[in-house]
């Protein structure tokens, strides 16, 4: 672990430039502060001064510097020692902390998902009583603040929404020529994609690989496919486990969202197995792309005419939905959810929950969401929804896909022992999309192995998580 104190410091992620924003909030937290605010203040004052060790990785914590600043300022309360970790190897390092009761770090930036496994693991501190002390509360957009609850306890505070919104090419789409083409041949007019079927059928119309032009830029690789595959999922009305704790994936909804999932192949590019955000994220604002889901943070790239080549030239909206329920239904999905967790084995729990609560503020985390530079923090609060500078980061079109697809966010599962059954799930998903499986045997290959998952932590134990999850699913068919 090291002191983290910087000025300005670059990081490289997959050929994207990441460096230190030089650039304080528009105005300072407590110029005109909230009563959430200055009741954070108070409280973490009570709590006496600390220096808080955590684990996160860089391209999230530095956007957030100016602002701890801030608190450290009226609290003293700083930030000493930080572990860079990529969010995406958090999860196996926070659980190896939690399996040792290590008091090391503080405090955790970490995929929310994660809460169900380490609270049964005695790691993490419960966040309810400083919320009261402090008068705070998650004011997310919808119903997302749930996503930090599980057995009726809060143990975590957003600093990033990654959800999913659509984009899609406006110059290709609104082209008129380009219309009478796809009118004449679908006898249908071309517009905004509503399902999974009108979206494939515009993806393949437009593509070109000879421009390098590919229809989808969707992710299909172990870690990260998924993501998508869920969305689909959950659209045609599945879900993954019966009340007993049954896996219910082998259905005719599963088997929809495996074959909608592997049509990508013939529309995305063919190393697009191998790829992660760092391949695709360039290649959508850099116009090689017709339509796609991805993280709102790519909005922000999108519209920076610095990083971007297609600058004002998209159209951002809900993700598409599906009829195979018998009722049109949307669902959207926040997959890794970056959230600040606190070690109950930790000496400064209190110190590193209060700085939590301070990120989490709406009107705090504005210059965090809004990083021209580090665009790893995603908006989600109420507070981003409204701000001018929200709006001229992702455009305003763009917060608009964002509130509206936070209003049918979904999670992936959110149980004890999620690594174990979204590893076998990828893992089968991007076998399949290879051809190193047959389609009809993913589901039924998937649901033997959760279930020797359950078998493994335990079927009473994972019934109760079940409730949990069972919550955080979207009551609404789309938004209202």
């Amino acid at each position: 672990m090291t002191k983290f104190n910087i000025s300005r410091r670059t990081f490289v992620e997959g050929g994207l430039g990441l460096t230190v924003a030089n650039f304080l909030p528009g105005t300072m937290p407590l110029a005109s502060a909230a009563t959430m605010e200055e009741s954070t203040i108070a409280a973490a004052k009570s709590a006496g001064p600390a220096a808080v060790n955590g684990m996160i990785w860089s391209p999230y914590l530095v956007p957030m510097q100016p602002v701890i600043a801030e608190f450290s300022k009226q609290t003293n309360i700083t930030i000493g020692a930080v572990q860079d970790i990529s969010i995406f190897d958090a999860p196996q390092r926070a659980m190896a902390e939690a399996l040792s009761r290590s008091p090391q770090f503080d405090f955790i930036h970490i995929d929310s998902n994660m809460i169900p496994s380490l609270v049964s693991a005695g790691y993490l501190e419960p966040l309810d009583e400083y919320m009261k002390k402090a008068n705070f509360k998650i004011d997310a957009v919808g119903d997302y603040g749930t996503f930090m609850t599980y057995g009726g306890q809060t143990y975590g505070v957003p600093t990033d929404g990654n959800v999913h919104i659509q984009y899609v090419r406006k110059d290709i789409i609104e082209d008129p020529d380009n219309k009478k083409r796809f009118a004449d041949k679908f006898g249908k007019e071309l517009k905004f994609p509503q399902t999974w079927e009108e979206e494939q059928t515009i993806q393949e119309f437009f593509m070109d690989p000879s421009k390098d032009l590919y229809g989808s830029a969707n992710l299909r690789n172990r870690a990260n496919g998924p993501t998508w595959w869920y969305m689909i999922y959950y659209s045609a009305g599945g879900f993954p486990f019966d009340d007993d704790m049954k896996p219910t994936l082998n259905t005719p909804a599963g088997q929809y969202a495996v074959d909608i999932y592997l049509k990508d192949k013939k529309l995305n590019h063919p190393e697009a197995a191998n790829w992660g955000t760092p391949q695709q994220i360039p290649r959508i604002a850099q116009g090689h792309v017709v339509s796609t889901q991805y993280w709102d943070g790519t909005a922000k790239l999108n519209e920076n005419p610095a990083k971007s080549k297609t600058t004002g030239k998209w159209l951002y909206g809900l993700v598409p939905g599906s009829d195979f329920s018998g009722k049109r239904m949307h669902r959207s999905i926040s997959s890794p959810l970056a959230a600040i967790l606190v070690n109950k084995y930790s000496p400064r729990k209190a110190q590193a929950a209060y700085l939590a609560l301070w990120l989490g503020s709406g009107k705090n985390s504005i210059p965090i969401v809004t990083d021209p530079v580090n665009t790893f923090n995603d908006a989600w609060a109420k507070e981003h929804m409204t701000s001018d500078a929200v709006k001229n980061a992702y455009s305003p079109a763009g917060v608009k896909a964002i509130e509206a697809n936070f209003q049918v966010v979904a999670p992936p599962i959110y149980l004890t022992g999620y690594l174990e059954f979204q590893d076998a799930l990828g893992k089968n998903l991007s076998e399949a999309f290879v051809g190193q499986l047959p389609a009809k045997d993913v589901l039924k290959k998937t649901e033997d192995e959760w279930t020797a998952i359950i078998r493994r932590i335990g079927q009473s134990k994972l019934k109760k998580d079940l409730v949990s999850y069972k919550a955080l699913m979207p009551k609404r068919l789309k938004p209202a």
